[in-house]
């Protein structure tokens, strides 16, 4: 596998999260309804992208056991330093460092469920992006659920960035509530069928489903992929 880790996104996602100022207490409101929606039943996850760490506090609070995977090592012990605080117990959750490919340290068919939320843009290009998902989709269970959010092209954060190629564009300058200096280089699918289509066959697509909040002058659009991973013997057409 070659590298699909973006140079430009990585040194800017190191400089915003130099300082824990914009952590998250609380989890993605939209994660706490396609829990209950998809997921249904506990089990072990990977939280691929874990930030913060307040969606993976939360599964355990529900009852999964969870990996939390990230590329900023602060942001890795900051998640053990909250999961210390919120009284997580040990054997309810584990934490990896990334690696420069992205490969998931785990065997495959390893995960019961598999989360991916606002990880996907920042892989830079369509190619680094079927990787991933590749990636993801190995690590997951057959029958097993998987929740992927991008960006949408509507997005305010997409419609201020430039567009430098196809389903790619270039954002630099400051989020809106944001200090720091940022320069990234987005993966944007054109629209839903596109982003259906970084799945492999091994995977039901169940739907390509919209979260949109629209205020105080934000665009919030993000396109979210609910996807089934197949049981062996199933038709694959």
């Amino acid at each position: 596998m070659s590298k699909i880790q973006n140079t430009t996104n990585i040194d800017s996602y190191n400089d915003l999260y130099s300082t824990m100022e914009h952590d998250h207490e609380y989890p993605n409101i939209n994660l706490v309804r396609l829990e209950k929606w998809h997921l249904k039943t506990p089990g072990y996850v990977l939280d691929h992208g874990c930030g913060y760490g307040e969606n993976l506090i939360f599964l355990t609070k529900k009852g999964y056991k969870v990996h939390g995977v990230e590329i900023n090592e602060k942001l890795v012990k900051w998640v053990e330093l909250k999961c210390k605080i919120k009284q997580v117990p040990l054997n309810q959750y584990s934490l990896e460092l990334s690696t420069s490919d992205n490969k998931i340290a785990q065997d495959d068919e390893t995960f019961d469920h598999v989360i991916s939320l606002g990880v996907l843009e920042m892989l830079g290009d369509k190619g680094a992006a079927t990787q991933y998902v590749n990636e993801l989709s190995r690590v997951l269970k057959p029958g097993g659920k998987m929740l992927v959010s991008t960006l949408h092209p509507e997005n305010s954060f997409v419609v201020q960035s430039s567009q430098i190629g196809s389903e790619q564009f270039s954002f630099s300058g400051k989020e809106m509530d944001k200090e720091t200096q940022l320069k990234y280089e987005l993966y944007i699918p054109n629209n839903s069928d596109s982003f259906a289509g970084l799945f492999p066959e091994s995977c039901y697509v169940d739907e390509i489903g919209l979260w949109n909040n629209v205020y105080c002058g934000v665009n919030g659009k993000h396109y979210c992929a609910l996807i089934t991973k197949k049981i062996t013997g199933e038709n694959n057409g």
